[in-house]
């Protein structure tokens, strides 16, 4: 995973992350005053997977990391992405979806502070063990959807992806564009809608009505007008987490109902 280019391709304009923009655009150039700025360095943001991500974090944190343009960057790159993928640090629930500009008042202020309010400090010393055991102990957790999507449903968010991303490689706002274009795929034969027999599977809860409704209110992540934006920033995270785990539950009983054939109408 190329956590670079993973910002770059999810980031959004009213998106809080957004202010490290030119920083993250521009960490591998360096000013001098003969050439200006030119791009020098090559510093490769990877990790392999979420878990890696996490280990990643945590070594940033650490009491005797100085933070040079690299190493913020890092910070920046793997705080949007564990944000994205849903998590929070449950002694810090904010800390992903709105980290500091600069670093160290997080991994250094934030964390001593903490550690003295816990009364683990040493008459006001806090010692570089007590950090490295505290930073190790923080809680990474999923905060969005816990619903299984399946093979088959992952398969196809995979097949319309304008980039082949799997659902959990996407963040919050592209999951809800695609959720909103897997519905019109699956639904749509022969340039019209079917109508399924959504009371078969699950009562009045889901029906043509509520699927449309859903699917207006989407339509805001699928576009970039300044009317969208302004209606996509309307949403909290716990809304849109909502929309996310509302919009799998409308695919799963899609999924099912187009397997068995259940078509009225």
């Amino acid at each position: 995973m190329n956590l670079k280019e993973f910002y770059f391709q999810n980031i959004k304009p009213d998106a809080y992350h957004y202010i490290f923009f030119d920083s993250i655009k521009n960490v591998n150039k360096v000013y001098n005053v003969f050439d200006g700025e030119k791009e020098v360095k090559d510093y490769e943001f990877e990790v392999f997977d979420v878990e890696e991500a996490i280990v990643k974090f945590k070594e940033l944190c650490q009491p005797d990391v100085n933070f040079n343009k690299e190493k913020t960057c890092w910070f920046y790159l793997l705080t949007f992405y564990l944000f994205s993928m849903g998590y929070e640090i449950k002694e810090f629930p904010r800390l992903l979806a709105r980290p500091p500009r600069n670093p160290s008042d997080f991994t250094y202020s934030d964390i001593r502070n903490r550690i003295i309010a816990n009364g683990e400090d040493d008459n006001g010393t806090v010692r570089y063990a007590t950090r490295r055991a505290f930073v190790a102990g923080l809680t990474f957790e999923i905060k969005n959807t816990h619903i299984d999507i399946g093979d088959s449903i992952e398969q196809k968010f995979i097949e319309i992806s304008n980039r082949n991303a799997s659902f959990n490689n996407m963040s919050t706002d592209e999951k809800l564009a695609e959720i909103a274009n897997l519905i019109e795929y699956m639904l749509k034969k022969n340039g019209k809608f079917i109508n399924l027999n959504y009371a078969s599977v699950c009562f009045d809860y889901v029906s043509d009505e509520k699927i449309t409704s859903y699917r207006k209110k989407m339509q805001c992540f699928r576009h970039s007008t300044n009317e969208a934006i302004a209606e996509r920033k309307s949403y909290s995270e716990e809304q849109k987490a909502f929309f996310v785990d509302y919009g799998l539950v409308i695919l799963k009983v899609i999924h099912v109902l187009t397997n068995n054939t259940l078509i009225v109408g």
